[in-house]
């Protein structure tokens, strides 16, 4: 592997040599070519950063490309000392992204990627018609001087601070909270992330790079003008280049463009009318083919020389966790049994006429496992979804030591430390085992460091029986594997109240038996306090302190076990059968 390591940085040093080389090997048609690469890398590359890790398909990244150059130019002619003009492009550039941020991240999916390209050509339109700030479509020619040397080397240089900064991202806790919001935005919420800020920074972080790229290849051109900046048939390269390569991967852009540009000079040539029509086709074909990108088909991925160019680029495994063995890393406090950890006040939640939680009142006290059972539809699910934040309440109260959380947001609440599974287990399909559980302790209320987070999820995985699965996709996992990880990610995030949803059904009497040992670890050991969503009744009854029943959204009964269980109308509701003696 060490081998592979210094192979790879050998062969990386060696293309930078060959790229502040080359001016002085080669002829200008060369240096303009391979000029164009960079800044076409440079494009396709911050536009993948919101497509390929976080999961947004912005179809107006050009736009940026475009308010860059113009900024640089207008600022160059009137005399504006040229460093100062490329901070103002790149300035320019995020700014617009920031402001278009508000709106758009309003949107998402099919609606986020067409409100997106309207951009490109609205402002294509304010360029033609705001003459007296862009000189409409006679366009902006800046003084006549020989830079193609010059511009090669920023580009250069600015292509070389893309791949830093994809690289960083990629292994960066910021590039891991895009990750988690590309596989499940409301599950990334849950443990932690506040998606908002994430949006706007990766907006504006590849419209920054875009408006610089811009900005040199409009001092390159001497010219620019509406059509040439804000051309939406261009504007759809930097996507098909990606795409084609393979969206996501560190290589991918890279390797789009290169063949992209190829294609490019034989449409110059031979199609130049259809240019768009092509990417188009391009991109039609990728998702009907090779929906993964070029790099992600199985000739390249499973090729033992070109494998490593489409692999996923995780963080790097840490050394062995020493404490892995010795238990869970989760901090344990004195428990005071009448402190009141959860308190939900006359809530009600309704969706349209359908009352799903009706008036619910409800006390858990710190180190309680409490047992919350009912028919299907009786409201145990949307109560979760309030507690966490999923939902708000439509009228009454819910608090968390003592404090009203009912209008918080859901990254909020899991900071407070409330940590929840879901009925439908929901991990991060695309990130490993250790991944998953990183994210968890990386946010939430435990916001460990990125590098402390990898190595504890040891713990927590061989906590639920996942150990030898760490650098396991989530995706591949069984469906039993996926719930036990669900527990491990919101274990790692430190909760005080711990949501569990349906995860004993399909285990076998030996697995119940050793999960009910888990939950009653994570009380006993850590003093959480436990909320267990369960239709196998023989589960509950092994280890909660007392028994919850909704009915229709109602509580029909709150007492201990055995109480609950000789109560004929929840043995009604929930068993269907006459009473019963329980074991308390």
């Amino acid at each position: 592997m060490a081998a592979g390591v210094m192979a790879r940085l050998l062969t990386a040093a060696g293309a930078a040599a060959a790229l502040a080389i080359l001016p002085l090997a080669v002829n200008a048609w060369i240096v303009s070519v391979v000029f164009a690469l960079l800044i076409a890398y440079v494009i396709a590359q911050s536009w993948d950063w919101g497509n390929g890790l976080m999961g947004y398909l912005n179809l107006g990244h050009y736009a940026f490309y475009g308010v860059g150059g113009y900024a640089f130019c207008l600022l160059l002619v009137r005399g504006v000392p040229l460093p100062l003009c490329f901070l103002a492009a790149l300035a320019a550039a995020a700014l617009a992204a920031a402001i278009l941020s508000l709106p758009i991240f309003r949107l998402k999916g099919d609606y986020f990627a067409f409100a997106t390209l309207t951009i490109v050509p609205l402002c294509e339109l304010l360029a033609s018609n705001l003459s007296d700030i862009t000189k409409g479509s006679e366009g902006v020619t800046l003084p006549p001087n020989y830079v193609l040397v010059p511009a090669y080397y920023l580009a250069t240089a600015l292509a070389l601070a893309t791949l830093a900064t994809t690289l960083f991202l990629m292994r960066s806790r910021f590039g891991y909270a895009m990750r988690a919001i590309r596989n499940d935005e409301q599950v990334a919420e849950a443990a932690g992330i506040r998606l908002f800020p994430v949006k706007v920074v990766t907006l504006t972080l590849g419209a920054a790079f875009a408006g610089l790229a811009g900005a040199i290849q409009a001092w390159q051109f001497s010219f620019i003008d509406p059509y040439t900046m804000f051309n939406i048939g261009i504007s759809l390269i930097p996507v098909a280049s990606a795409l084609l390569g393979g969206s996501g991967l560190l290589f991918g852009p890279l390797v789009g463009v290169v063949l992209l540009a190829t294609l490019q000079q034989a449409l110059l040539v031979k199609l130049n009318m259809l240019q768009g029509a092509v990417y188009g086709l391009v991109i039609v074909l990728i998702g009907r083919f090779l929906p993964g990108g070029l790099l992600r088909w199985s000739a390249i991925a499973g090729n033992a020389r070109l494998g490593w160019l489409a692999r996923e680029s995780h963080f790097a495994t840490p050394a062995r966790d020493a404490a892995a063995e010795e238990g869970l890393p989760l901090r344990a406090g004195p428990v005071d049994r009448e402190r009141i950890v959860l308190e939900c006040d006359a809530t009600t939640m309704a969706f349209g006429g359908n009352v799903a939680v009706r008036e619910v009142s409800l006390r858990v006290r710190q180190g309680e496992i409490v047992g919350l059972v009912g028919p299907n539809g009786s409201g145990k699910t949307t109560l979760f979804n309030l507690v966490s934040g999923v939902y708000r309440p439509k009228s009454g109260k819910i608090l968390v030591d003592g404090q009203d959380i009912s209008a918080f947001r859901v990254d909020e609440i899991a900071g407070l430390g409330i940590g929840r599974t879901w009925q439908i287990p929901r991990p991060f399909g695309e990130l490993t085992v250790r991944e998953c559980i990183a994210i968890g302790r990386s946010f939430g209320r435990a916001r460990a460091p990125l590098g402390e987070a990898m190595r504890s999820a040891e713990s927590f995985a061989r906590f639920v029986g996942l150990g030898d699965k760490l650098e396991t996709r989530a995706d591949r996992l069984g469906l039993q594997e996926k719930k036990v990880l669900e527990l491990a990610r919101a274990l790692a995030g430190e909760p005080k109240l711990l949501l569990i949803d349906e995860v004993a059904s399909g285990l076998s009497t030996v697995e119940i038996r050793k999960f009910v040992d888990h939950v009653r670890e994570i009380r006993d050991r850590h003093g959480i306090t436990v909320i267990w969503v369960e239709h196998i009744f023989s589960a509950l009854s092994q280890v909660v302190d007392r028994l919850v029943v909704l009915d229709g959204g109602s509580v029909i009964a709150d007492a201990p076990l055995a109480e609950a269980m000789r109560d004929e109308k929840v043995l009604a509701t929930y068993l269907g059968h006459a009473p019963r003696e329980v074991s308390p």
